[in-house]
């Protein structure tokens, strides 16, 4: 479902999940709003309230209807999370009944061993070793060698998006690439980040100069053909899409050729 949501401010949010379903045999909406904190900001419990505000404001004027919202916070950061859970803390009883309340869901990772998460890294390889990655984000560079070790080893796509995120916390290329280098033991085949971002810059030059073609040569965009673009990252595979663009008389006769490739 679509998350880009506005208030009557023209502001614009975006939310993490959204799910349709049944309750009841009713339609009902339930929304999961993510909070991705590495710091504790003590803003958070009005940041949570204004979210859902804004959920509540744009489901109303569709659906006569208040959809049930939870909220979760995923917090790795160095400092103890001091936030309750449950807001405002009130002591009296008769006036709690009377009281708005904000409750959320806490995933704090300084809580999660890493032993508890490499259990589950079978069910999901990337997830994991994303989420060991930010647990210990702060710590030194060399400590990300058991964390490179398990990527390479379960031979995960997702290596580079991971260094990319440290790259871009650590801000020390240099020490990344050394261990990089360490742990694939000097494999030939393991690019270097600065290969890597070459390469990303090459492919999104020529997608974007295929599409150019493309629009030139027909005078239209086949979304179907711009989708299979989006998902090639073989330049090679790319720069054949881009000649037989160029040869081609007309889209269907493009479309048709790209079942080939």
């Amino acid at each position: 479902m679509n998350t880009e949501k506005f208030t009557k401010k023209s502001q614009k949010f975006m939310l993490d999940l959204l799910f349709s379903c049944k309750i009841n045999n009713e339609d009902a909406f339930v929304r999961f709003v993510f909070e991705h904190k590495s710091y504790v900001d003590k803003t958070l419990p009005i940041q949570l309230l204004y979210y859902n505000a804004v959920i509540w404001e744009e489901t109303i004027k569709q659906k006569e209807y208040y959809p049930p919202i939870i909220n979760i916070v995923f917090y790795h950061g160095k400092q103890e999370w001091d936030i309750p859970t449950n807001l405002p803390a009130v002591k009296d009883k008769d006036l709690q009944e009377y009281t708005q309340k904000l409750k959320y869901f806490l995933i704090d990772l300084n809580k999660i061993s890493d032993e508890e998460l490499k259990i589950r890294l079978y069910q999901d390889v990337c997830t994991i070793s994303a989420i060991l990655t930010m647990k210990h984000i702060f710590e030194e560079v060399q400590n990300f060698k058991p964390i490179v070790k398990l990527l390479i080893e379960y031979q995960s796509d997702c290596l580079y998006t991971i260094f990319d995120y440290i790259v871009l916390v650590k801000r020390d290329i240099e020490k990344i690439e050394e261990v990089l280098k360490e742990v694939s033991g000097g494999d030939k085949k393991m690019m270097t980040l600065t290969e890597k971002w070459k390469l990303d810059g090459k492919l999104e030059t020529l997608k974007e100069n295929i599409i150019d073609l493309m629009d030139v040569r027909f005078g239209v965009v086949d979304e179907t053909i711009v989708e299979k673009i989006n998902k090639t990252n073989n330049i090679d595979t790319l720069r054949q899409i881009l000649r037989l663009i160029g040869r081609s008389q007309s889209l269907d006769e493009v479309v048709e050729k790209l079942e080939s490739l």
